[in-house]
């Protein structure tokens, strides 16, 4: 991506910490922006600002993901607006901390239908824009989805289906050009984080090789190499995190 050959990119989640830090990444690198938020775009007015003073083309899309025909809408909505998607960001998600034995049956459905069946769903709809760009997928699961993690099963289990999502999605799609990959972030600088206890936080710095956690910054420069330079690199999950799990 340059600014001579900009992108499409649609970034799911933009509102949050880590969804504006991937889309500052992409307009950054010169890439027109499809960014979805669900309730108020607010939070995205400076970077909007910021993308129009320099002629970057931006969208900003209300959706709801976690309703059946969320992702399929916002899909037609791009097709009408731009007819062309090179990149799609599957960063939505979340879930609130709860331990197993207090997770109730509609936190968990809440959890599989944002972490998980959006993205899919969303693939699926953005699929035939995405052949024709030769597009590529950016999955955003989690290090939970590989060791259970702080927030609990439904959170840990939707990120690690999502990286079997990516695995067979990147099998299927490969003959079509279109590359598909998982990025596993540790827990970063943001809103979320600041969710878990002080001496939970506090330990998982200790057992990181850098004593900290990654900055919303570092998981864009991930995002973006995933999405543009790494030609070659599909199927595979990228942990970032700082050096606490190696593999």
């Amino acid at each position: 991506m340059t600014p001579d050959t900009p992108s499409h990119v649609l970034v799911t989640g933009a509102t949050g910490d880590l969804g504006r830090a991937i889309a500052e990444g992409f307009l950054d690198r010169g890439a027109r922006l499809a960014l979805q938020y669900r309730r108020s775009p607010e939070p995205l007015a400076a970077l909007a600002d910021r993308a129009r003073a320099a002629g970057r083309e931006v969208l900003l899309l209300q959706a709801d993901l976690t309703a059946p025909e969320g992702p399929a809408a916002l899909v037609e909505r791009i097709g009408k607006e731009w007819g062309r998607l090179d990149v799609l960001v599957n960063n939505a998600g979340g879930a609130s901390p709860r331990p197993f034995a207090e997770l109730g049956y509609e936190e968990w459905q809440q959890a599989l239908q944002l972490n998980l069946t959006a993205p899919f769903l969303l693939l699926q709809a953005a699929l035939p824009l995405l052949t024709a760009a030769r597009g590529s997928v950016v999955n955003i699961s989690s290090v939970a989805a590989l060791t259970g993690g702080a927030f609990g099963p439904h959170y840990a289990a939707t990120k690690a289906g999502l990286i079997g999502l990516t695995r067979s999605a990147a099998r299927d799609l490969g003959p079509l050009g279109i590359r598909v990959n998982a990025l596993a972030p540790g827990p970063v600088d943001s809103a979320m984080t600041d969710q878990l206890a002080a001496p939970v936080l506090d330990a998982i710095k200790a057992g990181t090789a850098l004593r900290r956690v990654v900055r919303p910054e570092e998981i864009a420069d991930a995002v973006t190499w995933l999405a543009d330079a790494a030609g070659a690199v599909t199927g595979q999950t990228l942990v970032v995190d700082g050096g606490r799990h190696f593999t």
